[in-house]
C-alpha cells in the first residue's frame, strides 16, 4: 500500500523519469537501506545513457565514484526493506519538480527536472557527498537552470483565456478525478445525438436541482477521453464555464462584453472545445450594466451561426422563467429532460459508487446499509432530490464514521521525533559532522520503520458503517431523534398510549382513535396525517396535543398556530409571505418557513374555526397534496407532518340529550365545507370532564407539587379537593380554572412557608396561609 502511495506521484511523468524512480528504488535495495533518499535517485539517473548522464560526466560524476563514496559516508547493509518509501525531501523534490515542468513543458517531467529541483533543494545527502567531492555546485545549477529556461520558451504555447475562466472536464476525467455516473445512458446518448448534428447542435439539459444533469455532462467528458464516443465527438474538450467567474473583475463598461466576445472567439477557432454552462439561465442578464447587452444576447449569434457546440443546464422552473421567455434563445437550444431516478435506481446508483466512499474515507459499506440509507432518506428527507441527498447522506455518513478514532499518540509522538531528528541532522551535515549526522540517521531509519509498521496497520483497520450511524446524521438534519427514526417495535406504540392515558384523564377512547392513526403514521407511508379535536372547551384537547407532540417527534418539533390570530382575509401572507412588491416580501418570518426548517414535526391549529375562510382554504390545500408553494415559488412539504386541529363548535351550548352528536356534526358542518372534513383524517370528540375525571386531574397535580417540593412535608384535608372542585365549577369550564385554583390556593402557602423556613405544612383552607402551617 505505502509502494502505491509513491507511485501515485509518478503521473505526469515520461518514460524516462518513471524508470528513474523505479531504478532508484532498486538502488535502496542493493545498497540496503531504509529508505528511497536523493542519493538514490541521483545514482538512477547517473546509471542511464541520457544527455544528462553525459553532462554530469564534465564535471567527473560518473556512477561508479559516487556510489563508492556514498558507501563510505552512509555505509551498507545486508538487510533488505520490506517498504518503498521516499524520505520527506525526496518528495518534496518530486513535487517541485511536478511543479516546474507545468510552466516549461506542459506538465510533463522529464529527468532534468528532477535533478534541477534536487540542485535546487540544495540539501540532502546526494548534495552533501557532492561538495565532499569537490564539485562545483553552482556551476552545475546554472548550467541545468540555462537549458530549462531555452526549453521553457520553446515549448510554451499561448494560452487560450477559457483555460483561465473555465474548467476542461475531459482534462479532469483523464486525470480520474470524475466519478462514474449510472444509469444515465440514455440522456447521455441524446445529449451526443444532438451534438453531432450540422445546425442547433446545442442540448440543454432540463431537470430539478439534484438529479444529475452535470453528472450526465461528466460522464459524457468521461467517454470523450476514453474514445467511447461517435467519430465526430472524438479528440473534443468539454470546458464548463461559469459566469460568476466571467463577470469577476470587470469592473468598467465594456469589459465584460469584450471578455465573452473573447472566449467566443477561441471557442470558435478552436472546434474541439464544447463548452458546458452550468445553472445557463444566470446567461440572461449577466454583465447587462445600464446600456450595455447581456451574455444571453452576446450568445446568440454564435449559437445562430452554428460556430460553437454548447451544452446547457438549468431547473425546469428557472427554464421557464428565463430562458423560455426568450425565445430566440430557447429555439437555439434542444431540450434534453432529466427525471429524477427511481428509488430502485438510486439504490443501483449507490451499490455502484460504494467502493469511491470505502476507498477515500477508509470504511466498510454493506449492502443493508445502503438499502437503509435510501430508505431512511426517502422517509425523512423532502427537500432534495434522489440521487444528490442520498449520495450526500452516504458521504456525510462515511466522513463520521472515518473520525470516529482519534489518532493514535505514539503515531504522532513518532512523528514529531523524526522531525526533530532531521533538524539535528541536518545541522551536523552543515557543520560537516558526518559521523554524528550517519548516527542520527540510524536512529531516523529505526523510528521511520515503526512509523511504517503503525500506518499500515492503522490503514488495515476500517470502521463499519451501520444503520445506526446513518440515522444519526439524518437525524440532525430532520431533527428528530435517533431512536425514533430506528424504532421499530410496536411496544413504542404501547408505551406512547399507556403515558397518555396517565397524563390525559377522561379521554380514553379519544387516545385509542389517535394510537391507531399513529401506527400508520409510524409504520404506514410517509404522507401528512390530519386529526381534528372536537370538545368543550377545558376539556384537555390543547393538552393532548402537546402532549402528543412531545412523545412522538420531541418537544422542539411542536409548532402551535392560535388561529384567532389569522381572523382576516390578510391572514394568508402571514402564512404564505408578504407577495412580492410589498414590505416584508424579503423576509423569511413566516409559518411555512419554520415548517421548512421543523420538516417533521406536529402543527397544532388550535382553533381552527375562528381562522379567515381563506385561510382553511390554504389548509385545505395543504391536506388535498401534502405541500404547497410559499410566495417566493419554493414548495414546501409536509410529508411525515401531523397537523392537529381544534375546535369547540357544537358545543357552544350545553347540550344534553340523545341528539348531542348530531347536533355536533352539523356545527362542524356549518363552519367548515364537506370537501374540509373530509380531507381530515379522524375527527375525535371529547366528552365533558365528569366529577371522577376532574377529581384525578387534581390528585395528579397536587403529586406534582408534592414532588417539586419534595424538602416540605406537605399535606392536604381530606376536602381539599372537594373544595378545589367546587370553585373550579368544572362543568361549564372544564378543568381550565384548576391551574389557577391550585397555584392561588396552594402554591402560594407553600411560598411563604419555603420563604418562613417552615417544614411542616397542613393544607385546610385555601389561600389562608396562617391556618395552614406548623412552624417548625
Amino acid at each position: 500500500m505505502l509502494e502505491r502511495r509513491n507511485n501515485n506521484m509518478i503521473g505526469n511523468f515520461n518514460e524516462e523519469a518513471q524508470t528513474v524512480l523505479m531504478n532508484a528504488k532498486k538502488e535502496m535495495l542493493d545498497l540496503g537501506h531504509p529508505y528511497i533518499g536523493t542519493e538514490h535517485l541521483l545514482l538512477s539517473i547517473l546509471k542511464t545513457n541520457s544527455n544528462i548522464t553525459e553532462r554530469l560526466n564534465n564535471y567527473d560524476l560518473y556512477y561508479d565514484n559516487f556510489k563508492e563514496e556514498l558507501s563510505k559516508v552512509v555505509g551498507t547493509s545486508k538487510k533488505k526493506s520490506e517498504y518503498f518509501l521516499y524520505t520527506p525531501l525526496l518528495r518534496k523534490i518530486i513535487e517541485s519538480a511536478i511543479m516546474d515542468s507545468k510552466d516549461n513543458n506542459d506538465g510533463e517531467v522529464t529527468i532534468e527536472h528532477l535533478f534541477f529541483s534536487m540542485l535546487e533543494e540544495g540539501e540532502g545527502i546526494a548534495i552533501r557527498i557532492l561538495i565532499g567531492m569537490d564539485i562545483d555546485i553552482e556551476s552545475m545549477y546554472d548550467d541545468f537552470s540555462t537549458s530549462l529556461i531555452k526549453k521553457s520558451k520553446k515549448n510554451k504555447k499561448k494560452k487560450l483565456l477559457i483555460d483561465d475562466l473555465g474548467v476542461d472536464l475531459t482534462n479532469e476525467a483523464k486525470n480520474g478525478k470524475l466519478d462514474p455516473v449510472i444509469g444515465r445512458e440514455k440522456e447521455v446518448r441524446r445529449v451526443m445525438e444532438i451534438l453531432c448534428r450540422r445546425t442547433k447542435n446545442n442540448p440543454i439539459l432540463i431537470g430539478e436541482a439534484g438529479v444529475g444533469k452535470t453528472a450526465i455532462v461528466e460522464e459524457l467528458s468521461r467517454l470523450i477521453a476514453n474514445e467511447g464516443v461517435p467519430s465526430g465527438l472524438i479528440g473534443k474538450r468539454v470546458i464548463s464555464l461559469d459566469m460568476a467567474t466571467m463577470v469577476a473583475g470587470t469592473k468598467y463598461r465594456g469589459e465584460f462584453e469584450e471578455r465573452m466576445k473573447k472566449v467566443l472567439k477561441e471557442i470558435e477557432d478552436n472546434t474541439e472545445i464544447i463548452l458546458f454552462i452550468d445553472e445557463i439561465h444566470t446567461l440572461v442578464g449577466a454583465g447587462g450594466a445600464e446600456g450595455a447587452i447581456d451574455a444571453s444576447n452576446i450568445l446568440k449569434p454564435s449559437l445562430a451561426r452554428g460556430k460553437i457546440r454548447c451544452i446547457g443546464a438549468t431547473t425546469t422552473e428557472e427554464y421557464k422563467k428565463f430562458i423560455e421567455k426568450d425565445s430566440a434563445l430557447e429555439r437555439r437550444f434542444q431540450k434534453v429532460f432529466v427525471e429524477e431516478p427511481s428509488i430502485i435506481e438510486t439504490k443501483n446508483i449507490l451499490f455502484n459508487i460504494r467502493n469511491i466512499y470505502e476507498k477515500y474515507h477508509n470504511v466498510v459499506i454493506n449492502d443493508n446499509v445502503l438499502n437503509s440509507l435510501v430508505d431512511i432518506s426517502e422517509k425523512y428527507i423532502f427537500d432534495r432530490n434522489r440521487p444528490d441527498k442520498e449520495i450526500d447522506v452516504l458521504d456525510e455518513v462515511c466522513a463520521r464514521v472515518s473520525i470516529k478514532e482519534t489518532g493514535n499518540d505514539r503515531l504522532k509522538n513518532i512523528k514529531k521525533e523524526i522531525n526533530r531528528l532531521g533538524k539535528e541532522k541536518n545541522s551536523f551535515i552543515i557543520d560537516n559532522d558526518i559521523d554524528k549526522a550517519f548516527d542520527i540517521r540510524k536512529k531516523e531509519a529505526k523510528l521511520m520503520s515503526e512509523l511504517n509498521e503503525l500506518e499500515l496497520s492503522c490503514s488495515a483497520k476500517k470502521n463499519e458503517v451501520t444503520t445506526f450511524d446513518i440515522a444519526s446524521v439524518i437525524s440532525n438534519r430532520v431533527k428528530i431523534p435517533t431512536e425514533d427514526i430506528l424504532s421499530n417495535n410496536i411496544d413504542s406504540i404501547y408505551e406512547m398510549e399507556r403515558k397518555l392515558k396517565s397524563i390525559i384523564i377522561g379521554h380514553d377512547n379519544v387516545i385509542d382513535s389517535l394510537m391507531n392513526i399513529t401506527k400508520r403514521i409510524k409504520y404506514g407511508d410517509n404522507r401528512c396525517y390530519s386529526m381534528l379535536f372536537v370538545g368543550p372547551s377545558g376539556v384537555g384537547k390543547t393538552c393532548l396535543a402537546k402532549e402528543y407532540a412531545k412523545l412522538l417527534v420531541g418537544e422542539t418539533n411542536f409548532i402551535r398556530l392560535d388561529m384567532s390570530e389569522y381572523s382576516d382575509s390578510t391572514s394568508v401572507n402571514k402564512i404564505l409571505g408578504s407577495s412580492p412588491g410589498y414590505i416584508g416580501y424579503d423576509d423569511n418570518k413566516n409559518v411555512l418557513e419554520e415548517i421548512r426548517n421543523k420538516p417533521n414535526s406536529v402543527l397544532l391549529l388550535d382553533e381552527i374555526d375562528k381562522a379567515h375562510p381563506s385561510v382553511i382554504n390554504l389548509f385545505y390545500q395543504i391536506l388535498e397534496e401534502g405541500k404547497i408553494k410559499n410566495s417566493k415559488g419554493v414548495t414546501i412539504r409536509f410529508n411525515n407532518m401531523v397537523i392537529i386541529m381544534t375546535s369547540n363548535v357544537g358545543f357552544e351550548k350545553n347540550n344534553i340529550g340523545f341528539n348531542k352528536n348530531n347536533d355536533n356534526i352539523n356545527g362542524l358542518k356549518n363552519r367548515f365545507s364537506t370537501s374540509f372534513i373530509n380531507r381530515i383524517d379522524g375527527i375525535m370528540t371529547f366528552d365533558r370532564l365528569s366529577e371522577d375525571d376532574v377529581r384525578k386531574i387534581i390528585t395528579n397535580k397536587l403529586e406534582i407539587i408534592n414532588k417539586k417540593h419534595s424538602d416540605i412535608n406537605i399535606t392536604y384535608a381530606d376536602d381539599v379537593i372537594d373544595k378545589i372542585i367546587k370553585e373550579s365549577d368544572f362543568y361549564e369550564f372544564g378543568a381550565r380554572r384548576l391551574d389557577k385554583i391550585i397555584s392561588r390556593g396552594i402554591e402560594n402557602i407553600i411560598f411563604e412557608a419555603i420563604i418562613n423556613n417552615v417544614k411542616d405544612v397542613y393544607i385546610d383552607k385555601l389561600n389562608e396561609y396562617e391556618k395552614n402551617i406548623t412552624k417548625a
